[in-house]
């Protein structure tokens, strides 16, 4: 059940940050100034993608160690089922 949470925060996360360059996207493209030119304004969007890129790598460093969680447990289980006595998949394999 940990797993599930670290994952779940880590795709909310990355949703977030992609919602953030979306944000980013709206300032550089739709943005007029009170003449009613278009200006896109570049200085603004800068530390919004900064925030965005930083919010998107830690949703995805949430799912890495997620990952890398379950796999860890899953070798953990095959690894005390290997002691215990008991077969797997792979003893078959081994013995042909």
């Amino acid at each position: 059940m940990r797993f599930w949470f670290r994952e779940l925060a880590g795709w909310l996360l990355v949703l977030l940050g992609l919602y953030v360059f979306l944000i980013c996207l709206n300032v550089l493209i739709n943005r007029v100034n009170t003449r009613g030119e278009h200006a896109p304004l570049l200085l603004e969007s800068g530390p919004l993608t900064l925030i965005g890129i930083i919010i998107f790598r830690g949703g995805i460093h949430l799912l890495k160690v997620a990952v890398a969680a379950r796999v860890c447990l899953a070798a953990q289980t095959q690894i005390e089922n290997q002691k215990s006595g008991g077969r797997n998949q792979w003893s078959k394999v081994r013995q042909s």
